[in-house]
């Protein structure tokens, strides 16, 4: 598998935050929501070089938790 440049993960992140907010996909209620929000902090993740460890130590709600909206500032783990 090709790694992506940096630009492409931008775009693509970019791309689902505004699906996301189109769709509201932060309250999570359909399974679209959840693989929307899911993807999001997948490129969020890969470009700000958040450690795989601590999304695994925090489980699954580092990634589910609702509310949580793409582009503000409430990302990061507190």
């Amino acid at each position: 598998m090709k790694n992506l440049e940096k630009f492409q993960i931008e775009q693509i992140e970019d791309t689902l935050r505004l699906v996301a907010n189109a769709l509201n996909s932060y309250n999570r209620e359909s399974c679209l929501d959840r693989n929307v929000m899911l993807c999001w902090n997948w490129c969020y993740d890969a470009l700000h070089d958040v450690d795989p460890d601590q999304t695994s130590e925090n489980g699954i709600m580092y990634r589910m938790r609702v509310g949580q909206y793409p582009g503000d500032n409430n990302k990061p783990l507190k």
